[in-house]
C-alpha cells in the first residue's frame, strides 16, 4: 500500500490506487475545515474594511446618506445624523430631509431617481430641507450610483450634502441690499426727475415718454434686463441739465436766436455734471452727456461717431426725435409720429443707428405702440 499526505496528513490508497471511504471523508472533513477558516479570515477582514469604510465616511465634514432603490436611506453618517436625526436609517429618502415623502413619489424632482435612471453624478447646487430641529437648512448636493445587483442593475445611490446654509444667508442678505439700493436709486431719480418737472412741466412729460419708447425699443432688440434698466433710469432724467436754462427760453413761444440754442444745448454737459458723482451701477451720466450725438459726428456736445456713442444714447437719441416731433411744444403744434418716422427713416444709418431705427419703426407700424 501507498502512503501519501494531504495537508500534513498521511493518506492512504487501496492497490487499486483509489482513496478509501475513510480517506475521502477526513479530505472532507479537511477541506470544510479550509473552508470555514476562510470564510472567518474572509468575514475579518470585511469587517475590518467595514469599519474603516464607516470611520473615513464619519470623519468626512459632509452629510452622506446611502439610499436603496425603494428611496430608502440604508446608512447615514454621524454628520448626516446630528442634522437630520438619528433615526434617519430606515426612512424614505425626501421623508428624512423634508418631512414627507411625497417628493419621493415625484419622479421629476427627485436626485436619487434621477441617479438610478442616468447612472451619473447628478448635482444640485442649491437644495433646501429641514433639520430635525425644524430649521431651513441649505445644501449642495451630488448623488451617484456606487452598488449594482447581480443583474448590473444600479441599486443604492450615495448622496454627499455640503451645507451651505451660511452662504444662502450671506446671498440673501446682499440681494435684500441690491433690492434696497435699487429703490434708493430708484427714489434719487425720481427726485431729480421731479425737480426738472417744477420748472418745466413739458421737459418732464417728454423725459418719461422718450424712457417708455426707449426701453421698448431696447426690449425689441433683445437687450438684456440689466441694460434696459440703465436706459429706464437715464430716459427719466435725460434732460437733467435743462435745469439751467432759463425758463423764458424753454417755454419761449416762438424760434430760439443763435445764443439761446447754443445755451439749450449745453443742457447734455450740465447733466452730466450733476450726475458723474452718483454710483449708479449704469453709465446714467454718459447715456445723459451722449444722448444728442449722431452717427455721423453732427451731435453735440463731443461730436462723437458711430460705436463712439453708448448704444444705449444711441436708443434714447432716436426715442427722443420721435417723442419730441410728435407731441406739442410751446413753440409748435405736434407733427405726429408719421413725420417721426420719416425722419428717422430719411436719416437712418446717418444720423440714426440703423438697428433701432429699424426696432422704431416696427414698434410703431407692425406692433401698433402708442403713448400713453
Amino acid at each position: 500500500m501507498m502512503k501519501a499526505t494531504i495537508n500534513g496528513s498521511p493518506a492512504s490508497y487501496a492497490g487499486s490506487g483509489k482513496v478509501t471511504k475513510s480517506e475521502l471523508f477526513k479530505r472532507i472533513e479537511l477541506l470544510e475545515q479550509e473552508k470555514l477558516q476562510a470564510e472567518l479570515v474572509s468575514q475579518e477582514s470585511l469587517l475590518r474594511c467595514e469599519a474603516k469604510y464607516r470611520a473615513t465616511l464619519d470623519s468626512i465634514d459632509a452629510h452622506i446618506t446611502l439610499v436603496d432603490r425603494s428611496l430608502r436611506i440604508l446608512w447615514a453618517n454621524e454628520k448626516a445624523k446630528e442634522i437630520f436625526g438619528l433615526d434617519i436609517e430606515g426612512k424614505y429618502c425626501c421623508e428624512a430631509l423634508y418631512g414627507g415623502k411625497e417628493l419621493c413619489l415625484d419622479g421629476s424632482s427627485c436626485m436619487t431617481r434621477h441617479a438610478l435612471r442616468n447612472v451619473n453624478t447628478v448635482k444640485c447646487h442649491s437644495l433646501k430641507t429641514i433639520s430635525r430641529g425644524g430649521a431651513d437648512k441649505y445644501f449642495e448636493c451630488n448623488a451617484r450610483v456606487v452598488s449594482w445587483d447581480n443583474n448590473g442593475k444600479p441599486s443604492v445611490v450615495a448622496k454627499i450634502f455640503k451645507d451651505i446654509t451660511e452662504q444662502k444667508q450671506v446671498e440673501n442678505e446682499l440681494r435684500d441690499s441690491m433690492k434696497m439700493l435699487r429703490r434708493n436709486l430708484a427714489c434719487t431719480i425720481q427726485a431729480i426727475s421731479r425737480t426738472v418737472e417744477t420748472r418745466d412741466a413739458y421737459t418732464a412729460g417728454h423725459q418719461r415718454r422718450t424712457t417708455e419708447v426707449a426701453r421698448s425699443i431696447a426690449l425689441a432688440m433683445g437687450l438684456s434686463k440689466e441694460e434696459i434698466e440703465g436706459i429706464r433710469m437715464a430716459g427719466v432724467i435725460h434732460d437733467l441739465g435743462k435745469i439751467s436754462v432759463p425758463a423764458e427760453i424753454l417755454s419761449k413761444p416762438g424760434k430760439l436766436s443763435e445764443p439761446e440754442f447754443s445755451l439749450i444745448k449745453q443742457h447734455p454737459q450740465t447733466g452730466y455734471e450733476i450726475l458723474k458723482g452718483i454710483d449708479f451701477n449704469w453709465p446714467v451720466d454718459d447715456i445723459v452727456l451722449q444722448h444728442h450725438e449722431r452717427i455721423d459726428g453732427s451731435g453735440y456736445p463731443y461730436n462723437l461717431k458711430k460705436d463712439e456713442i453708448l448704444l444705449e444714447a444711441r436708443i434714447i437719441g432716436v426715442a427722443d426725435v420721435i417723442e419730441a416731433m410728435s407731441s406739442h411744444r410751446p413753440y409748435r403744434p405736434a407733427l405726429g409720429i408719421d413725420e417721426a418716422l420719416k425722419e428717422i427713416t430719411i436719416n437712418r444709418g446717418i444720423l440714426y443707428d440703423p438697428d433701432v431705427v429699424d426696432a422704431a419703426e416696427d414698434l410703431f407700424t407692425k406692433r401698433k405702440y402708442q403713448f400713453n
